[in-house]
């Protein structure tokens, strides 16, 4: 059940290394092989000047002639984190719980409290956190810390991924099952734990998602400082609007819950803009026809005539003339079961055992296909360009679970490649549109990544 050691990671041989200059760092690649299968593994770390934080990940290419497939692989490990048979004394583990508006609870726990038992050998047990699907974020956060109260340092790692991902500490032994070390197991998408079974093909590389680790003297506080640094020199994309943290105003909470029409935005329109509010946002179900189900039709976003009888243009206006910029929901990445999206072919949406995969009345867009995503930048270009749009929150209220099978070699794996292919299309959006803010809505925070 652990993930601590594998073939044909315990034979790999040492290939040699190289070092690169970046910007603001350097780079250590360690080049490792497998001489049975033929397998070259890369371990790559990313190192920013002045900060106690490395980005790490692995890469895998298949030089052999047959494939391989591949049940997991780590994007960092970190050993010697407590002594082998003394770590629930020594070790305590900082994670955050999350549930739908609860986001971000912070708890410390005993190795032993979340499973990790010990035996005066090597455990069978180990203590782990993770999460399967497009909720990132659904039970825990994907960062946690190790710190050993003995010596007085802390280990921490972010796990930098919008899908899928796994870590755990344990022990393990290199021989006669007495264990001598403790580790910490980091990765994305796995075989076991979110049916990302993956089949290297012969000279085909597979890179794993990245994960931040570091270490500093002292405890919480210390690993926080340090992890906050490492976010806004590595992480964050400089814009002016995320400095300058412009005020807000969305429709939805405590005035109309999904429910929008002309008459009832007018006054709110008024109200706003004397309270001070830069932006004012209309949230869900500006798209739907009045009295109907407005999640069941999302994906056309077209506005609706019986809600904006002199067009949604018009109280958009009246939202400039008001002196604040006007925004607008999305949700992008689904289709309502009633929609007209929902009459596009199945290579559009996910696909699970032959049918399509309906979640809350939606089905799910797969990024991997170039057609859908060239759909969604018409949506966009049409309210920023058409609409005068400075502003859009973007909804998730749907978790895909393990993923789609379509062109994929295992569940997971097709969730994988959409994950990543839905990144590069927000990247994409903020190339194109500098001055526009998108903020992130993932239902209560299922998806803080």
């Amino acid at each position: 059940m652990k993930s601590g050691m594998g073939q044909p990671g315990a034979r790999l041989l040492f290939a040699g290394k190289r070092e690169e200059s970046t910007p603001g760092g350097k780079r250590l690649v360690c080049m490792h092989t497998d001489p049975i299968l033929k397998l070259s593994v890369e371990s790559v770390y990313q190192a920013f000047d002045g900060i106690p934080v490395v980005r790490r990940y692995s890469r895998v290419t298949n030089n052999g002639n047959s494939p391989a497939g591949v049940e997991f692989l780590s994007s960092a490990m970190l050993h010697g984190l407590a002594a082998p048979q003394a770590y629930d004394r020594e070790l305590r583990i900082h994670i955050a719980l999350n549930s739908w508006m609860a986001e971000g609870q912070w708890h410390t726990f005993r190795p032993s409290e979340m499973g990790f038992v010990e035996n005066e050998r090597t455990s069978w047990s180990e203590a782990p956190a993770g999460s399967v699907g497009s909720w990132s974020t659904e039970r825990y956060l994907p960062i946690a810390m190790a710190e050993n109260l003995k010596v007085g340092l802390v280990w921490f790692w972010q796990i930098e991924h919008n899908g899928s991902w796994y870590w755990e500490i344990s022990n393990v032994s290199a021989r006669d099952n007495n264990a001598d070390d403790v580790y910490a197991y980091l990765g994305g998408p796995d075989d076991l734990h979110s049916a990302a079974w993956k089949n290297l093909q012969p000279g085909e590389t597979y890179e794993t998602v990245p994960v931040a680790i570091g270490c500093v003297r002292g405890g919480f506080g210390e690993a926080v400082e340090a992890l906050t640094l490492y976010r806004r020199v590595a992480c964050e994309r400089p814009r002016e609007n995320n400095l300058r943290c412009p005020v807000i105003f969305n429709d939805y909470m405590n005035c109309l819950w999904g429910d929008p029409t002309e008459s009832k935005e007018l006054p709110l329109i008024a109200a706003a803009a004397k309270a001070g509010c830069e932006y004012f946002v209309i949230d869900a179900g500006w798209y739907a026809d009045s009295h109907e189900d407005w999640s069941q039709t999302i994906g056309a976003w077209e506005p609706s005539p019986t809600r904006w009888p002199r067009g949604l243009k018009y109280v958009l206006n009246q939202i400039k003339q008001a002196g604040m910029i006007p925004g607008l929901w999305l949700e992008p990445e689904v289709a309502g079961a009633k929609s007209s999206l929902a009459k596009k072919p199945d290579n559009w949406f996910f696909v699970r055992h032959g049918k399509r995969v309906l979640k809350n009345s939606r089905f799910l867009l797969d990024f991997r296909n170039p057609e859908m995503r060239s759909y969604l930048d018409q949506v966009i270009a049409r309210l920023v360009n058409d609409y005068g749009v400075g502003y859009i929150k973007m909804d998730y209220n749907v978790n895909s679970l393990q993923g789609t099978e379509l062109d994929a070699d295992s569940f997971g794996q097709g969730l994988l490649e959409h994950n990543r292919a839905h990144l590069a299309w927000l990247n994409g959006i903020v190339d194109r549109y500098p001055e526009l803010i998108i903020e992130n809505c993932g239902s209560g925070g299922g998806r803080m990544d």
